[in-house]
């Protein structure tokens, strides 16, 4: 070892690895612990620049952690790391902040030189001791693999580290974010809840070198979103194409699908069927726009608009009616005022029509095969 430390520059520049620590570059060298331990990917770490224990390590494109004390020569470091398994979020009130950590359901019994498993449902979690995780508190909740678990017991014996027993707790449906691991999000943060229609209905045509505009309306929470960004793509662009306003354009004879996708979440989507042709015939569908949602005793309007190929029109109507989803006669909203192309709907007032559906109808006048359907809920005043 003390050949490798007076050696150390020379080493470095001949076998040292770039790394980060705690974000910075710099270079070490790294060679696999060598002991009987395998449960672990753990590593030696030499390098010149100072470490302490609960660094972060960031080697081969993943995370270690500094996990034993530091062996201080005269030119250089040396330590022990050990593969972080996974990034925890603790929410503090809404400031949610993640941690690289080490996640165990096995602990090492040094006396007896064998691994033992916690309690059936247990795990213990370390993570580096800094100004945000010296904040963790008992019974404060997080998610590993979607899973919550509750903070039971916290040793900040070792310096640099927090080590945490926690056992596993149960699921909020109404506040945990459980699909991106984080506890109680929604008891500070919105549930968004995005719609994306594409106005112009399920399919239209378009003449050869002829141009048709999508008109796409995106909601969140049955809110309307001003000036969402949308990816529009096709599914054969030597047949059709479209940019990135939603200009379709007919280019050979044929048909494709054109897909909108709100960018930042491209699970949320539309698409319309669009025929290229070399003569038009009358393709008539109708889109509502307006709330998906109206609360108790309270009223929302409603707009029909008429596509005819894709292009909207002006010269048609539509009739509309109301019906419960759910089959029931007594009506949970009605109709209170309607014209050519717009309704007005109330809810009843009553609270046991809470998150109840409705589904509202446009049907075009002159072709009863031509309508809508639209699907409003129930929501409480408050």
């Amino acid at each position: 070892m003390n050949k490798i430390d007076d050696m150390i520059d020379f080493f470095l520049y001949e076998k040292g690895e770039s790394i980060k620590i705690n974000g910075t570059d710099e270079a070490a060298l790294i060679v696999d612990a060598a002991d009987k331990l395998t449960y672990y990917d753990d590593k030696i770490i030499r390098c010149k620049c100072q470490i302490r224990t609960g660094d972060i390590v960031e080697y081969n494109n993943l995370k270690y952690m500094i996990i034993s004390q530091i062996d201080r020569e005269e030119n250089s470091y040396r330590a022990r790391m050990r593969k972080c398994s996974c990034r925890i979020a603790f929410n503090w009130s809404g400031n949610i902040k993640w941690f690289d950590c080490i996640e165990e359901s096995k602990v090492f019994d040094i006396t007896s030189g064998n691994y033992i498993s916690v309690a059936s449902g247990n795990i213990y979690v370390t993570v580096q001791y800094n100004p945000d995780t010296r904040n963790i508190a008992l019974n404060q909740r997080f998610y590993v693999t979607n899973q919550p678990f509750k903070v039971t017991g916290i040793d900040k014996s070792q310096e640099g580290l927090i080590k945490l027993n926690c056992t596993l707790d149960a699921i909020s449906t109404t506040y945990d974010d459980v699909e991106n691991n984080i506890a109680d999000r929604w008891k500070y943060e919105t549930l968004h809840a995005y719609t994306l229609t594409i106005n112009n209905g399920d399919a239209a045509n378009v003449l050869i070198n002829d141009i048709i505009q999508l008109n796409v309306t995106v909601t969140d929470n049955g809110t309307a979103v001003t000036n969402p960004t949308v990816t529009f793509t096709s599914s054969d662009p030597n047949c059709v194409s479209v940019d990135n306003t939603g200009k379709v354009m007919g280019i050979a004879l044929g048909q494709a699908v054109i897909t909108a996708k709100l960018t930042y979440h491209d699970t949320v989507a539309d698409s319309i069927t669009i025929t290229t042709v070399e003569t038009l015939a009358h393709n008539y569908s109708i889109t509502i726009t307006g709330s998906s949602t109206v609360k108790l005793g309270q009223s929302q309007s409603y707009v029909a608009h008429i596509y005819d190929n894709g292009n909207e029109v002006f010269d048609k109507s539509v009739a509309w009616s109301i019906r419960n989803q759910d089959g029931t006669s007594t009506l949970y909203a009605s109709i209170t005022a309607s014209t050519g192309n717009s309704a007005t709907v109330k809810a009843a007032s009553s609270s046991a029509y809470l998150n109840k559906y409705v589904v509202l109808t446009a049907t075009l006048s002159d072709d009863s095969t031509v309508f809508k359907e639209f699907n409003i809920q129930i929501k409480s005043l408050f």
